[in-house]
């Protein structure tokens, strides 16, 4: 059972850097992680340690005994976004063709990042899947590993698979419904648990080109799975990844060919390149390719109500499996 060892309140801080944090928990989460009050944050999978986090910046941190607050707390203010300045992104934003509509309505919002573990897992499963698919297999991995810890008072709380479970169990990634991607996460986690992946501090230190290389080394991993993760894991977001979906939108409301589309995003985002991506497909509710190019012909560039879209994530039920404990 965790104690906790930490209780502050973010509002100021928030307040201060134009964080909501309703928008910030909301988006791609699970409704075994967000409540649409509170937020369940996994700070550290071993030894496991959570943040408990209200839309109201009331937050509190459960960890084993010894563990250092100040650490945790410095944990969770970057994991929210909160010790990084998003000013010249949602600036660059605000006359896009693509996210002007999200910059004005949405710029409260900050990515959630995650574990470079779990960062990479995530990827993985938003490869040639939709958006339903790819996030029902990881509420399926959630649910079908049972990896949980006790907090004192408030009950259990469901944790992500650790490289270890994985690689104990792997028959588990096909009965959530992985396929093909089963090999890769084996692969991850396996380079984790050697050695053989750098860790996050030092790929963070690395040219963002050396860092794609090093995660590109494990098979299965591209360019836009390990771009992806860099952005979620180390918040590393200078090259985009590009799939089939934000080459037919940008090649359509930049005017330019498919393949000039990574050069394009790269000239107009620059360091924001990623999260630009990602931001794109909250704005449409990252929608089925042609449902997402009529929305932007008929200039409808908002998270829709009843959508179902990352925004909505965690009030959807994915294949039975959104509420696991």
């Amino acid at each position: 059972m965790l104690k906790p060892v930490a209780r502050f309140d973010l509002n100021a801080i928030a307040t201060a850097k134009g964080v909501n944090l309703f928008k910030t928990l909301c988006v791609y989460n699970f409704g075994f992680w967000f409540d649409g009050r509170e937020a369940k944050v996994t700070l550290n999978l071993e030894p496991p340690a959570v943040a408990r986090v209200t839309v109201e910046g009331e937050a509190r941190i459960y960890a084993p005994f010894g563990s250092d607050p100040s650490q945790l707390e410095e944990r969770l203010l970057s994991i929210l976004g909160l010790l990084e300045s998003a000013e010249s992104f949602y600036e660059t934003a605000a006359s896009d063709p693509l996210l002007s509509a999200f910059a004005s309505e949405w710029r409260g919002w900050r990515l959630r990042s995650c574990d470079l573990w779990w960062a990479l897992v995530t990827a993985v499963c938003q490869q040639n899947a939709s958006f339903r698919q790819g996030w029902g297999m990881l509420a399926k991995l959630v649910a079908l590993y049972g990896r949980r810890v006790e907090l004192e008072d408030r009950g259990w709380v469901p944790l992500p698979p650790a490289p270890r479970d994985v690689l104990a169990e792997p028959e588990k990634l096909r009965n959530a419904g992985l396929g093909y991607r089963s090999a890769t996460v084996l692969g991850i986690a396996g380079a984790i648990e050697s050695g053989e992946l750098p860790s996050s501090e030092d790929l963070a230190s690395e040219p963002v080109e050396q860092a794609e290389t090093q995660l590109r080394k494990i098979k299965g991993v591209g360019s836009y799975t390990a771009r992806l993760a860099l952005a979620l894991a180390l918040r590393r977001y200078e090259l985009p990844p590009i799939d089939r979906w934000v080459k037919a939108l940008a090649a359509k409301a930049y005017g330019v060919e498919e393949k000039a589309v990574e050069g394009e995003w790269r000239k107009r985002w620059g360091r924001w390149s990623a999260l630009a991506v990602i931001a794109l497909t909250v704005a449409l509710d990252a929608a089925p390719l042609s449902k997402a190019i009529a929305r932007f012909e008929s200039g409808r560039l908002l998270p829709e109500s009843g959508a179902g879209g990352p925004a909505e994530l965690w009030r959807l039920q994915l294949g039975g499996f959104a509420k696991p404990f």
